[in-house]
């Protein structure tokens, strides 16, 4: 469990069927990353070990038949408050930069530890409930007319509108850069800028979409340079069952709401703003891929009691399982399955394994296909291709 400040205090325990203890749940994961493995165990009283040191002592039964680790990380998300503006690292610059971080002896719980593994890290937002975030920008056009009724009154908006001139080659770009990094981004013009924001916001008859969040976010980070990027972020609402996929190099912030979010087996995040973390927005602004084609929705199919879900790459898929009877999972690859409701039985060849809601269990590479009996809904994770031989243990992060 992580108990970050921006988590909220009740859904998650509202979710898991557990008590709130008055203390913020943001983040549970289920995973064997180096920083926050599940345990795993095989009853209620065996405290169970690592998730991660299992794998190592036998990857090939664990993962598969090349070994390694776990392609993927679940997580269930419950956002109060909005989360760092961020962006994840492309492969090469994660294998780079944690061979650097770790030349040059820096802890991995260091405060101003960037890079926490060397892999990659694209991510899935699947909402419990409706989730609201940020997440790549809007048409250029679109922030230079957002931003013109403001360069009246804030030298940071005009530099803006400036650069995202028609016609400029690059200009989105340019106007990232001097938001993060700028003399005309320092933290008075910042505060100048989102006054402005705040004057336009009680304007009659204006749209308040493109103001109302900056606004916002000032009461807790004055100043924060990221306050003018927000303002150039696609606002993105999904309802319960919708999902978003995240690309590496995409700047995004999840805002509020309850979620499953599956990401590849990493945690290396640079932080632009709105955090009291390390923050870095010249690597930031370094690190966003432009040519990307940003956050996309994935390919959704049903098969009977599965919603699937499939980004558009083959890390990883997670499943939506309405189990009312018997369900037999096509998936293959080393799963973990969350029981979020009612009661489940995981039948595979290695024998069988109850759930409860709020419990959970990892599927190792060593027996054939699952089947679930029971009434629950379970949400399972799988990578996005693998061999299909897999075993049970149960998990926690709690």
């Amino acid at each position: 469990m992580r108990s970050y400040a921006w988590g909220s205090v009740d859904q998650v325990p509202r979710l898991l069927g557990v008590a709130p203890t008055g203390d913020p749940v943001a983040e549970i994961w289920l995973g064997a990353h180096a920083t926050a493995s599940a345990l795993v165990g095989r009853g209620e009283d065996d405290a169970g070990v690592a998730l991660r040191d299992v794998i190592a002592r036998n990857p090939r039964s664990c993962v598969g038949p090349d070994g390694g680790e776990l392609p993927f990380l679940l997580k269930i998300l419950g956002v109060a408050d909005p989360l760092s503006l961020q962006v994840h690292p492309g492969a090469e610059q994660a294998r780079a930069g944690f061979a650097r971080e770790e030349a040059a002896g820096i802890a991995l719980e260091a405060p101003n530890r960037t890079y926490k593994d060397p892999h990659v890290k694209p991510e899935m937002v699947y909402a419990l409930a409706s989730f609201e975030l940020l997440a790549g920008f809007r048409r250029p056009e679109d922030i230079r007319a957002s931003l013109a009724p403001l360069a009246g009154a804030s030298a940071l908006a005009r530099s803006l509108v400036q650069a995202l001139a028609p016609g400029r080659p690059g200009a989105l770009r340019e106007a990232v850069q001097i938001a993060l990094t700028g003399v005309d981004a320092n933290p008075d013009a910042v505060i100048e800028f989102t006054a402005a924001c705040r004057r336009q916001l009680a304007a009659p008859g204006d749209d308040p979409g493109p103001y109302a969040l900056p606004v916002a976010l000032a009461k807790r980070y004055p100043g924060d340079r990221a306050l003018a990027v927000v303002m150039m972020m696609t606002h993105i609402s999904l309802a319960p069952g919708e999902a978003l996929y995240v690309p590496p190099g995409t700047l995004h912030a999840y805002l509020r709401g309850l979620a499953v979010e599956i990401t590849g087996p990493s945690d290396n995040v640079l932080r632009a703003g709105l955090t009291r973390k390390y923050i870095d927005a010249a690597r930031v602004a370094t690190t966003i891929d432009w040519g990307a084609s940003g956050p996309v929705r994935p390919a959704v199919s049903r098969q009977g009691a599965i919603r699937l879900l499939r980004p558009p790459q083959r890390l990883f898929q997670l499943a939506d399982i309405r189990v009312t009877g018997s369900t037999q999972v096509p998936l293959e690859g080393p799963r973990i399955a969350l029981a979020l409701e009612g009661q489940v039985t995981a039948f595979t060849d290695l024998g069988s394994l109850h759930l409860s809601r709020g419990q959970s269990l990892f599927a190792m590479a060593s027996e054939g296909a699952m089947t679930l009996r029971g009434k629950s809904r379970v949400i399972l994770a799988a990578p996005g291709m693998g061999p299909a031989t897999w075993g049970l243990a149960k998990t926690t992060n709690l």
